[in-house]
């Protein structure tokens, strides 16, 4: 029977296994696979397919280094191939073996791949390529935010030009006899459906070659309208080859991984894709485990996760909790009655439960009785350990040990601020210690963008949830907490009230560290700046200038604010676009030893938008828009 001729036989079944895949703990994630497989084997599955790196996991930094490490995880691939008689496995593992004369990776360190691999009935599948049998290896690197694979891994374009081999030969279809038909299958890795800024098309050339369909197997991580982006990269393909375009097997991982400095959350929303482009059958995008059996071509209602920021969150904390605090410490919070921190308690309980976490709230004479009585009531609704005290004595005692070192009457001011806040870290790491726990940050995206934060007082913590969050964000993020705890959590008199073109506040913003105290950030419009220099890191000052000089900023969202707070002013734009930048260019210090974000957004802080530690500098190019916006204004 020729290749892709049916002889007849019942549709193929196919088994989507949406894995949490844990980082590094290859022993738990094949013992969950096993699992799957033998579940799939006794609902008579023809095919199971895993994520990419779904052994090892595939965020593990310079762990990918390590020769016995990699050695080890090499080795589960025979284990995974024992497994499959009677079915067939794809799987994401690194592959060690030489391909060819390529023998080193470009480090000189002996040649790793990202590879999916695919084995029946104890055999790894053929392909028209003999020599790679039952092994297909990623041809596109992403080396963009916190990705490196070029920096761990050979791609399969690399492999075939050391050894003179043509692209085509190395993304050429797998062979898969079921029911009676030899199906054409091509196999690839995630970035290679987001082929279009590389030099290879792996989905493209499978299409050329016939196939049958497609699988990709992932470990994309989820961020703010991540579905909505690849929903147009398969529009793409279809667009491109219209009548041609089969059918694509998307299998993404779920859970965590992270960086270190950036925590990711992995939503699965693992899907079939018809020739049309058009998801027939989902597994959830709520960030959780499944297994789902189908046959190819069916078609079923689709569901998606609703609030789903507010879902990643909640996800991303008990993953961080449950992987890399096994052992169950409480997570200790500063509950000053602002919004961040009490969003952050309403988190942990949402994640974790409220057993395990502990509120203090640590007044001076400058907090007000309103935040106090916020914070109270928010711990006796959530049900936490809550503790009150006073920190008068212990800045008074510090203003008093500082005189003795010929600092007479010198705690003033900024320096006064910052000894409470270092005051309040120093009392949470002690409460930590006693308690055996953790410190949770409450740092916002926009305090840590302008340095609106102490470094060893609130700029302390074990994993930060709000840090890649804008403060407008949270606003919004505090009234679905609400709804989703069907009760007045977050206090609403935190919550800005938009009254025509004025926002009225009940409780402003404010660090409640001197007298009368406001935050000094223009919300909303500050807000969308953050992300339009962090999120397209591209943008510039410069860029900002150019939005005011042809007046493109008028048609834009942020208009209202740009007028509300007197911004259409050029004196006025001017001043503050460098008050901002250089409060932005001081605190690069502080950014690189925050804690791990918690990261939901296109561009975060920490090991996803990497910064050095450079002097501010004003080029020719930028005083040269600065001067015409000032002796012009925009248009």
């Amino acid at each position: 029977m020729d290749v892709g001729e049916s002889g007849g036989g019942n549709p193929m079944k196919i088994a989507m296994a949406q894995l949490s895949v844990k980082a590094g703990r290859a022993d738990m994630n094949l013992a969950r696979m096993k699992e799957m497989v033998d579940e799939a084997k006794l609902q008579s599955a023809d095919l199971i397919i895993f994520p990419e790196m779904s052994v090892p996991g595939y965020i593990l930094q310079d762990r990918w280094l390590h020769t016995s490490f990699r050695n080890e995880m090499a080795q589960a691939n025979e284990l995974i191939k024992s497994w499959s008689d009677g079915i067939g496995i794809i799987w994401g593992n690194v592959v060690t073996e030489q391909f060819g004369v390529a023998k080193t990776n470009r480090d000189g360190r002996p040649i790793r791949t990202n590879a999916a691999l695919f084995a029946c009935d104890q055999k790894y599948v053929q392909r028209d390529v003999q020599f790679l049998d039952g092994v297909y290896v990623k041809h596109c690197m992403p080396d963009y935010r916190f990705f490196d694979d070029s920096r761990y891994f050979m791609s399969g374009l690399e492999i075939a030009r050391y050894n003179k081999w043509t692209v085509s030969g190395l993304v050429s279809p797998f062979h898969f006899k079921r029911n009676d038909k030899v199906y054409k299958i091509g196999l690839e890795i995630c970035e290679d459906l987001w082929s279009k800024d590389y030099a290879v098309d792996p989905t493209s050339l499978y299409i050329k070659q016939g196939v049958d369909f497609i699988v990709n197997i992932s470990a994309s991580p989820w961020t703010l309208r991540k579905e909505l982006s690849r929903e147009k990269r398969m529009a793409e393909h279809v667009a491109n080859h219209g009548e041609k375009m089969v059918p694509l097997v998307y299998v993404n991982a779920c859970g965590m991984q992270n960086t270190g400095k950036n925590v990711l959350v992995f939503d699965g929303d693992s899907t079939c894709y018809g020739k049309n482009g058009k998801p027939m059958v989902s597994c959830n995008d709520a960030f959780e485990e499944e297994l789902c059996i189908f046959e190819l071509g069916d078609t079923r209602s689709v569901e998606t996760t609703q609030h789903k920021l507010l879902e990643a969150l909640i996800h991303g904390i008990r993953e961080f909790d449950t992987q890399t605090l096994p052992f169950k410490p409480r997570w200790i919070i500063g509950l000053s009655g602002g919004v961040d921190s009490t969003i952050n308690a309403a988190l942990l309980t949402l994640a974790i439960g409220s057993k395990r976490i502990v509120g203090y709230n640590m007044a001076s004479r400058y907090n007000a009785d309103a935040t106090i009585s916020i914070a109270r009531a928010l711990a006796k609704e959530l049900d936490i350990d809550y503790h009150e005290g006073n920190i008068e004595d212990l800045v008074e005692s510090t203003s008093r040990t500082v005189d003795g070192f010929g600092y007479e009457n010198k705690i003033d001011g900024l320096v006064h601020e910052n000894v409470q806040a270092r005051i309040r870290g120093h009392l949470l790491s002690t409460f930590a210690a006693i308690e055996g726990g953790v410190i949770c940050n409450n740092g916002n995206k926009v305090e840590l963008a302008i340095g609106y934060a102490t470094l060893y007082g609130d700029a302390i913590g074990a994993l930060s949830p709000l840090g890649d969050l804008t403060k407008v964000q949270l606003f919004d993020l505090a009234r679905e907490i609400n709804r989703r705890f069907k009760k007045e959590i977050i206090s609403e008199s935190l919550l800005p009230q938009i009254v025509g073109e004025r926002i009225e506040w009940e409780v402003p913003p404010s660090a409640e560290l001197k007298d009368k105290q406001i935050d000094p950030m223009k919300w909303y419009y500050h807000d969308w700046l953050v992300q339009y220099l962090i999120e397209y890191p591209t943008h510039s000052a410069i860029d900002v200038l150019d939005l005011y000089l042809e007046g493109k900023w008028k048609e834009m969202e942020i208009a209202r604010w740009i007028r509300y707070y007197g911004l259409d002013d050029p004196k006025a734009f001017i001043a503050d676009l460098e008050w901002f930048m250089n409060n932005w260019t001081k605190s690069v210090f502080e950014r690189i030893q925050f804690p791990p974000i918690l990261t939901v957004s296109r561009g975060a802080f920490g090991s996803d938008y990497r910064e050095s530690q450079i002097s501010s500098f004003s080029s020719p190019l930028y005083e040269m828009k600065r001067a015409r916006i000032l002796a012009e204004g925009g248009n």
